[in-house]
């Protein structure tokens, strides 16, 4: 052969296995977005045992995947546990040790509505609690809970909500308790002032989410996630107004918001929400095939975290969830005598866990 044509081949020949090298070395880019779900817990020692570092269960599965947020749905502690300052820096601790610096939290009903019940030892106003939670996880937060989330932002004026983004997913956070809200057992605080934050949260959380949406354009989901289970509701009962601020559905004004923006959205809508036993992934509206409801594991039942999943490109279905431990997708059916599917779950011997 010429000495230009073997020259022309070993040219062709080195563009051609540096293309495939270079082929074989570029890694494939991940589209499918996961972050971590928990909630509801701990209620038992054994639950606190599992979410402790350095050999808690679900402290250590949380760490091997190093997820690039976790949620934390709130209620931290059973609602018959005092609601003191010493028990509720301890669980702000082990929570910011689970996943830190990237861990978003949103207040539940037992951090401080409940902190009034007849039932806990040592009683507290419920103002009075929401305040000082607010200082320990927001607006002190020495632990630094949400430090290497990207881009994440808080509501001016309502700092436990957050809004920020993990690839094409958009998230937020909105502080909605159980007890109807916070309209219901205001047994301490003066009943006025619980109304008036009520009404302030309300107003807060509607501005917040007309927010995410409005700057969720080009994001391919939005998740949204709080505490209460808006979906357990009287029907009989009206919007909360003005004049009727407590024999009204706390919840109805949000969950049709969500409902309305979900529908103009048209792209996937992931609720997320704790405060029932029922663990179930669905989609709870047939008119809006969009939306789903993600009701997380815990509450004494279904002792978990949930790994959740986006994926674009799986129309039918974008979301999956499976748990961290027991690695079983969630049940598609909400049902509250699912105990037996947690291998975790407290009448399956959690003690056994601890040995």
């Amino acid at each position: 052969m010429h000495m230009t044509a073997w020259l022309r081949f070993f040219l062709v020949w080195a563009l051609f296995t540096t293309a495939a090298c270079a082929d074989d070395s570029t890694p494939v880019a991940e589209k499918t977005t996961r972050f971590v779900v928990l909630g509801d817990m701990p209620y038992t020692d054994a639950e606190y045992a599992l979410l402790e570092q350095p050999n808690g269960a679900i402290a250590k599965a949380i760490r091997a995947l190093n997820p690039p947020v976790l949620i934390h749905l709130g209620d931290f502690k059973k609602g018959r546990l005092s609601c003191n300052d010493d028990l509720f820096q301890d669980h702000y601790r082990q929570i910011a040790q689970l996943n830190p610096h990237k861990t978003v939290y949103t207040p539940g009903d037992n951090d401080w509505t409940d902190c009034d019940r007849f039932n806990i030892g040592m009683r507290h106003d419920e103002l009075e609690r929401l305040g000082y939670l607010r200082q320990l996880f927001f607006h002190q937060d020495r632990q630094h809970l949400t430090k290497d989330i990207p881009g994440l932002i808080r509501q001016r004026d309502f700092i436990e909500n957050a809004q920020w983004s993990v690839g094409p997913v958009a998230f937020t956070t909105l502080h909605i308790p159980g007890t109807n809200n916070g309209r219901r057992e205001i047994l301490r605080s003066n009943i006025d002032d619980a109304l008036n934050e009520a009404d302030r949260r309300d107003h807060a959380n509607t501005g917040w989410l007309q927010q995410r949406f409005a700057t969720a354009e080009s994001a391919q989901a939005v998740v949204i996630a709080f505490q209460a289970d808006m979906f357990d509701f009287d029907h009989e009962k009206p919007v909360c107004t003005a004049s009727n601020r407590t024999d009204c559905d706390g919840f109805r004004s949000l969950r049709d918001l969500i409902k309305q923006k979900a529908g103009q959205f048209k792209k996937p809508v992931l609720i997320i929400h704790g405060d029932t036993a029922a663990y179930c992934l669905h989609q709870p509206y047939p008119s809006i095939p969009n939306l789903w409801r993600l009701n997380a594991p815990g509450d004494y039942k279904y002792i978990d975290a949930s790994l959740v999943a986006f994926d674009p490109e799986n129309k039918d279905t974008p979301f999956t969830v499976t748990g961290l431990l027991d690695r079983k997708p969630a049940p598609a059916i909400c049902d509250d005598n699912l105990l037996s599917l947690s291998r975790y779950a407290p009448l399956q011997t959690l003690k056994a866990l601890l040995s």
